[in-house]
């Protein structure tokens, strides 16, 4: 690294305190690496580098809220809601039980005199649908709390033989 370098990357870590602070704590840790003494001088530098990176470019995004009129606490609260509601829908969906899609029943195979039992132009063989709904029923009771895994399973097995 020339000296050049050296001193701009200084004077990047020297504008935020905190990253110069960050920077030190890195470079000490860095200096007990069991590596060559040019190893820990390209990755102090590194360190360094990414370290004033991540400083300037929080200091973007909080200077661009501001311009945008909602203030970086605002904006970093809206960041940070947007953040949780994503990771709740998505938890949310993880616990969902699976469930298979079928093909919508034809009309010309439907049994007027059995409403919701399976015809001909269901789900496969006859019966397939019904072991369907049983098995998507059983997920849900898990899902919600009713039914172990090891109730789940067991249930599970029986409809599957049979039984």
């Amino acid at each position: 690294m020339t000296d050049e370098t050296r001193s701009n990357l200084d004077a990047r870590l020297q504008r935020h305190g905190f990253a110069r602070d960050v920077h030190r704590g890195l470079s000490k840790g860095i200096g007990f690496l069991p590596v060559s003494d040019e190893t820990k001088s390209m990755l102090t530098t590194r360190s360094g580098e990414a370290v004033a990176i991540a400083a300037e470019t929080g200091v973007a995004i909080a200077n661009g809220a501001v311009v945008a009129g909602k203030g970086a606490v605002g904006a970093a609260r809206e960041g940070f809601h947007a953040f949780e509601e994503k990771r709740e829908e998505e938890a949310a969906a993880a616990k969902r039980p699976f469930s298979v899609v079928a093909a919508p029943p034809e009309t010309a195979g439907t049994d007027a005199t059995a409403p919701g039992a399976p015809t001909s132009g269901t789900v496969g063989p006859e019966g397939e649908g019904d072991l369907l709904e049983r098995l998507e029923r059983l997920g849900s009771l898990r899902a919600a709390g009713h039914l172990s895994d090891a109730e789940f399973e067991a249930a599970k097995a029986r409809l599957l033989s049979g039984a």
